[in-house]
């Protein structure tokens, strides 16, 4: 028999004996094994498997379609921010040491633009 220690609704232990652990705050609930110790979650009072969840914007969110959208845009999003910092920067300092820029100041303005519209895409998981 597989059991799970439960304290403050928080899933704190896996054990596979029935442990004896007096009068504190914990709460002993009996599972049937069929989840894998590593990926067992206990929300909302029940026994889920982690799999069918994603952690977002610090909460479990069940797995769906809609947020594993949110997630590929938000990722994609935020890499390509990331893959274009060095764009502004090298502009902004060759801008700073009066050198001639790489960027036009039009090729410079739209790499702007892009990286606004990237940033508006990134969106906060809201249930």
């Amino acid at each position: 028999m597989n059991y799970l220690l439960i304290e403050n609704e928080q899933l704190v232990g896996v054990c596979d004996y029935e442990p004896n652990v007096g009068d504190d705050d914990i709460k002993i609930l009996t599972y049937s094994g069929n989840i894998p110790k590593e990926r067992i979650l206990y929300l909302n009072g029940k026994i889920e498997d982690s799999n069918n969840y994603v952690f977002i914007n610090g909460k479990y969110a069940k797995r769906t379609k809609a947020v594993e959208n949110l997630i590929k845009i938000n990722a994609d999003a935020t890499n390509y921010l990331t893959d274009t910092d060095w764009l502004v920067i090298r502009h902004r300092d060759q801008l700073a040491l009066g050198l001639e820029t790489s960027l036009t100041n039009e090729q410079y303005l739209d790499l702007l633009a892009k990286r606004q519209a990237a940033r508006e895409k990134v969106n906060e998981y809201v249930e």
